[in-house]
Formats: structure tokens, sequence, C-alpha cells
């Protein structure tokens, strides 16, 4: 018998629990259907529906589920991963001190790989690369499985990597290369994603820029000339192996070029070129 006057909250956890099991496991959705039966009156279900909806992509949404669980927060009780769904947040806007601060107040709690790791994204970005290094190595000690050490290449390996890749694309990609410049930069920038950093996060691996093949020729002379970057400090994050980074790049230079040839991004998904 609960002599306290407060709730069981059992059930409201066991679907918490289950909602970030379902995160885990890629089911953002699974995870949103799990947090509508929790009671809103907890701020950790307001964490959990913020995170489902970051990954489905609902910025706005999450953002409103974050502030309502900053609300619905105890005054003297910090939460991590309040923290880390708002600092994510703040990253896909491109708001890089506001993550900053986020970060800042996670690792003041304790050692954290996840924070630790969006920490060396944000040290990429400034261009501080050892520290990020550090950081990534830092959360590899915390948690080896889930957050490998990447795999550093030098300018010359990365450029041979990338030639490796283009060798193994399809012929028409390939072909198709040669009307298109590769162009490496260690990291994207604000200043490159231009008008809609929504779309385009900070740890985005490739990005296509200019006008399709087709509007390319609507438009004729004085057409904006397409050019596909990629971001090497990223490829070679969210791989592990150079084998993995190869594979790696030819995936988002498929990707990439699917925009060139004027699909979206939902017409390249349906292509197979994610």
């Amino acid at each position: 018998m609960n002599d306290t006057n407060e709730p069981d909250r059992t059930d409201d956890y066991t679907h918490l629990d289950r909602g970030w099991e379902a995160l885990d496991s890629g089911e953002p959705e699974a995870a949103l259907e799990l947090a509508a039966k929790a009671s809103d009156e907890l701020a950790e279900t307001w964490v959990l529906r913020a995170t489902a909806l970051l990954e489905l992509g609902a910025l706005r949404e999450a953002r409103l589920a974050a502030d309502e669980a900053a609300l619905r927060g105890s005054g003297d009780e910090e939460n991590t991963e309040l923290m880390l769904v708002r600092a994510e947040i703040a990253l896909r806007e491109w708001n890089l001190e506001a993550a900053r601060e986020e970060l800042e107040r996670a690792a003041a709690l304790g050692p954290n790989p996840v924070v630790f790791s969006k920490q060396a994204l944000l040290a990429d970005l400034s261009g501080d690369f050892g520290r990020a290094d550090r950081l990534l190595r830092d959360a590899h000690r915390l948690d080896a499985q889930n957050f490998p050490l990447p795999a550093r290449l030098s300018e010359r390996d990365f450029d041979r990597a990338l030639q490796d890749a283009i060798a193994h694309l399809p012929e028409p990609f390939r072909a198709t290369l040669e009307e298109v410049p590769v162009i490496v930069d260690p990291m994207p920038s604000r200043e490159l994603v231009g008008d809609d950093p929504l779309a385009t996060p900070p740890d985005l691996l490739g990005l296509f820029l200019g006008e399709s093949r087709a509007e390319a020729i609507e438009s004729g002379a004085g057409a904006l000339p397409p050019s596909i970057h990629l971001f090497q400090r990223n490829l070679e994050r969210a791989t592990g192996t150079r084998r993995e980074l190869v594979e790696q790049i030819g995936v988002t230079l498929f990707h990439e070029l699917g925009h060139y040839l004027g699909f979206d991004e939902d017409g390249v998904a349906e292509l197979g070129l994610e």
C-alpha cells in the first residue's frame, strides 16, 4: 500500500523504459506511442517524446516537447537526457553556442560518452580537431562498442579512398561525376548550408549544391554550377575502418548524385541511394 499519497508510477516508467528501448532499436514511431501511454505529468514522458520527434525530423514539435519537459522537471533535479535533446535541437538549428552550453551542463554531471561525442562534433566545427579526437577517445574508453574510434586518414589517403569509392560506383553514375566536381571539406559550415540549415545538420556527410541537370538545361547560361561536397571529418566519424569509410563515401556520393539527377530526398530513398 502506498502511504505517501503519491500516484503509483510503475506502469508509466515501464512504458518509458520500453520507449527508450524502441528508440535504441531505431523505432521512433513506437517510442512515441509508448510515450503517449505514460503520464503527461512526468518530465521524462516529454523528454522521450522530444527525442522521438527529433529522430523523426519534427524539429519544431521536438523543441516544444523539450520545453514542456523543462517546465515539468523538478528545479533541483538535473536531467541529462533533456540536456542532450536540447543540445541536439540547437545543433540542428546551427545554434552552436546554445548546444555548447547544454553539453557543458550535462558534462558537469559526470562522464558520458554521448556528451563527449557531441562535444567532439562542436570541436570539429570550430576547427579544433585535436580536442575533437581527445573527446572521441574519452567516449571510446567509456563505451568502445557504440563509440568506435574513427578511421582518420591523411588528405592523400582520403583521396585514395575517394577514388576507390568512385571505382565501385555503377558505370552511369561514374560517368555523371565528369559533370560534377567533388570537393572534400573537413566539415560543413553555416555559410555553406545556406538558407535551409534545418535540412543540413552539422553532422551531415555530404551535400549537393547548385542546380540539377534538368534545371541547368532549362536555365541555360548563368546557372549556378553544380558541386558535391564531402565532409571528411564527419565521414570518418561515421565509420570505424578504412573499408567502412570507402563504402560510406560511395553511399554518400551515390546519394548526392541522385540529387544532381533531379531526385528529391524521397526519390533518392526510393532508389536506394541512402
